[in-house]
């Protein structure tokens, strides 16, 4: 059941009220009541405006999402199964396009006798293992003015290698990865270093050792192009 209609009075104004409704009206500058052609213009700057907001957002979305160095570049580079200690507080990578044949590449890297014929600063540089390149050689070399026997942990021929050694407290994983590319190689060196050495001083062995990896791969760059 439901309740029976009451009739409802009219109410009457109040002298002197003015409704809300009618203040906004008469507040309202004459300018905003604009035609058709100017409503159109002030929707294409709203849009416009947004458009520059969502620009500025994204930005501000970029700057505020910068990854540490360990984990800027993305996965890491593998040889194999191989890959660096993911783990390790400081891990550097870098990569550079060398215009030169696969076969000269891998020349120069895996020739270590020779190493000292164009990047001295690893060096002395020599195999204890006769033969070619290949899982279980050991060589010796001077990277960062320090002495380091490595252990060949993988080999791929023309693709990639991958060594490592215990020196001075840091355990050290170092590959080199070779991608073919239009008109020559992508050259990429990865390599972490870990240990309570590492630990004590994380910035200065980070700043160390991307330093050392950029002018590795330039070094081979330059040397491979003739330069």
């Amino acid at each position: 059941m439901t309740a029976p209609h009451r009739r409802l009075r009219a109410i009457r104004p109040v002298a002197g009220y003015v409704s809300p409704l009618d203040k906004s009206r008469q507040l309202m500058p004459r300018r905003c009541l604009a035609t058709p052609d100017k409503l159109d213009g002030m929707a294409k700057t709203t849009n416009k405006v947004m458009r520059g907001v969502a620009v500025v957002a994204v930005g501000a979305a970029v700057s505020l999402s910068v990854p540490s160095p360990a984990t800027a570049q993305g996965a890491h580079q593998r040889c194999g199964r191989v890959t660096v200690d993911k783990k390790a507080p400081v891990i550097a990578r870098a990569s550079v396009f060398v215009k030169a044949s696969p076969r000269r590449i891998w020349q120069l890297h895996t020739a270590i006798d020779r190493w000292d014929t164009w990047i001295p600063e690893i060096t002395p540089a020599k195999k204890r293992t006769p033969g070619p390149l290949r899982r279980g050689s050991v060589f010796d070399w001077s990277p960062q003015n320090m002495k380091v026997t490595s252990t060949v942990m993988r080999v791929e021929p023309l693709r990639c290698t991958a060594w490592g050694a215990p020196v001075n407290g840091i355990d050290g994983v170092h590959l080199f990865t070779f991608k073919k590319a239009r008109g020559g190689v992508i050259v990429t060196t990865e390599e972490s270093w870990a240990g309570k050495t590492v630990e004590a001083d994380v910035p200065s062995f980070q700043k160390l050792l991307q330093t050392g990896l950029d002018d590795w791969v330039l070094r081979i760059k330059d040397t491979a192009e003739g330069v």
